[in-house]
């Protein structure tokens, strides 16, 4: 730290004044580069300016060691001056103005006749020791000064730093008087600069203000007094000794977290029911559905096989709800480790269990208030939360993790998962009044299979999806591609699909994706279905002739059967002997 004499210029030149009207010898002080900085007599005048032959004074400088000069022009140190053997000066003593290891300074006595030199010479010990002691004022004052620069250089850095964040604080005294706020703070609030800044006038303080006062932190939703505006506070005693000296207050606008939470769940991944490809029949019936239900504040439970867009849907459900304005909030029960599930969706207080985060944290309900939660696979969530989520749903309340209160919450679940709950609810693995609770609206999404009437739009939608990611079109795909994808089983459902186009795009960019481009396992099953496709016909084909003999066996005349078959008497016979029909009867 640089301390300068030239910041308490006034106290230095008066501290010169006083030793020269005490001693009746003239005095001069500079700083660490020989800047006068005061004097008396004939150097007042010059300062402010260098000291052009300060040889004496830049050795004390350099030295640290007072100087006592009884022959000014012959000393040693006289030697570089242009006026040696010629000094107008008849002595001089010069100590170092010293704060720790830095020297900041010299103080000089200086005589310019005899009685002076003689008060000089005679009382040069204790002259020393008076210097020192005025040495030493200076600075303290130097010190007082620097501080003061120091700590208002800190305040500024400090308004500055509080200013450029984006939550409102405040810092409170034990007398709950704000003495530090900053811009965000002073919005939220409407802190007026000229009256009183007590807290009680700005926030509904009286949970908050009990927390400080036991030494605890305190977290929750708080009023504001001037304005009606509903703030998320965060609080932090400060204690010095034992003692409770004030506090740090956090305000975030609750209206901004939604906002925040809203823009990084939804604003980029809003779904409606347009985008949902399928025309089958039974798409257009669930589509239907989840339509009719989506304005309606019902619980729904989505089930289908994985890859089938059960979030999609969740989604589209949401768009297509009055909550389309707030939070939508997804969380996959079954990615999350058991462990942290619980914060997750029920948040915690500050200090709950080991590497809780200072200040607590949200959970997933609290920030869906007024919006939709889904929660993906819920049939993988453990036992002892299942109960949780009931409790929740039943009371419309939520409860963090190591706190004691319950905050109401105003949210929509959609659950879904791949499995199925109600053989689970039997085998004791899902909770039955969980269940009954999630399903007020079923929802059952069909697999790719039983809709394989949708899969060249799918194909098409694809195509033109992963040509824009991949930044890799293709001019097209043969029709017995599409006939080979169109009979494919999809085990993986339409995610799987997708990841076939992708794949198809990827390896013949710019071309013609044909039956050879598709995966291997597609074509391996494709080429399995022909081979078994004589022996599957053989089978239908028997079981058709043997339950038509059975429709006309009460009659007893075969050749309805071959009517009902549509095939001659004779092409009958010959294939009740080819499958061996029926050997011990007798036909007609």
């Amino acid at each position: 730290m640089l301390y300068h004499l030239r910041t308490i210029k006034n106290t230095v030149q008066q501290t010169a004044d006083a030793i020269a009207a005490a001693l009746k010898i003239e005095v001069e002080i500079a700083d660490a580069d020989l800047i006068r900085v005061a004097g008396t007599g004939k150097y007042k005048s010059k300062c402010g300016g260098p000291m052009d032959n300060g040889f004496v004074f830049r050795h004390v400088i350099k030295t640290g060691a007072p100087v006592i000069i009884d022959n000014p022009g012959f000393n040693e140190l006289c030697k570089p001056c242009p006026c040696k053997g010629n000094c107008m000066e008849y002595a001089e003593v010069a100590i170092p103005i010293r704060i720790g290891d830095q020297i900041i300074g010299v103080i000089g006595l200086i005589s310019f006749d005899e009685e002076q030199t003689r008060r000089l010479m005679d009382n040069k010990q204790s002259l020393l020791l008076f210097l020192e002691k005025m040495a030493e004022l200076l600075v303290g004052k130097a010190a007082e000064i620097q501080q003061n620069h120091d700590r208002d250089l800190i305040s500024s850095q400090l308004i500055t730093v509080l200013n450029l964040l984006h939550d409102g604080i405040l810092l409170v005294n034990d007398q709950q008087q704000v003495t530090h706020y900053n811009t965000v703070a002073s919005k939220l609030l409407d802190i007026d600069t000229h009256e009183e800044r007590a807290l009680y006038h700005l926030l509904d303080n009286k949970k908050l203000w009990l927390a400080v006062e036991r030494g605890e932190t305190f977290s929750g939703n708080i009023q504001g007094k001037r304005v009606a505006t509903h703030l998320y506070c965060d609080v932090m005693p400060i204690k010095k000794d034992g003692n409770i000296e004030g506090a740090v207050i956090t305000l975030r606008d609750l209206q901004q977290i939604k906002k925040l939470v809203k823009a990084a769940t939804v604003s980029d991944i809003e779904t409606h029911f347009s985008q949902i490809i399928g025309e089958s029949r039974k798409m257009k019936e669930i589509k239907a559905m989840a339509l009719h239900v989506a304005p309606s504040k019902a619980t729904l439970l989505i089930q289908g096989e994985s890859g089938t867009g059960k979030e999609l849907f969740a989604r589209a459900i949401h768009q297509s709800s009055k909550r389309k304005g707030h939070t939508f909030i997804a969380i996959n029960c079954g990615a999350i480790p058991e462990n942290l599930l619980e914060s997750e969706l029920f948040g915690y207080e500050e200090g709950s269990f080991t590497g809780a985060k200072r200040g607590g944290k949200l959970g997933k309900f609290e920030l869906a208030h007024n919006g939709t939660l889904f929660l993906d696979e819920i049939g993988d969530m453990p036992l002892h939360l299942q109960v949780k989520i009931l409790r929740v749903l039943q009371e419309r309340r939520v409860e963090r993790i190591g706190s004691t209160r319950s905050i109401p919450v105003d949210v929509r679940v959609i659950a879904a998962t791949h499995r199925d709950l109600d053989n689970m609810v039997k085998t004791g693995e899902f909770r039955e009044d969980l269940y009954y609770r999630l399903n007020v609206i079923p929802l059952t999404i069909p697999p790719l299979r039983e809709r394989l009437e949708d899969v060249p739009t799918l194909i098409q939608f694809y195509l033109d999806y992963y040509s824009v990611v991949t930044d890799r079109s293709v001019s097209g795909i043969t029709s017995e591609a599409i006939e080979i994808l169109s009979h494919y089983t999809w085990p993986g459902n339409v995610r799987e699909l997708g990841n076939v186009i992708e794949y198809c795009v990827t390896m013949v960019a710019g071309g013609m994706i044909t039956a050879d481009t598709l995966p291997q396992r597609i074509k391996e099953e494709d080429k399995t279905d022909i081979n078994n496709s004589s022996i599957n016909l053989k089978v239908l084909e028997r079981e058709a002739i043997m339950r038509a003999l059975s429709l006309v066996d009460a009659e007893g005349h075969k050749e309805d059967a071959a009517k009902l078959l549509g095939i001659s008497r004779a092409s009958l016979y010959r294939k009740i002997k080819e499958y061996q029909i029926g050997e011990n009867r007798t036909f007609s």
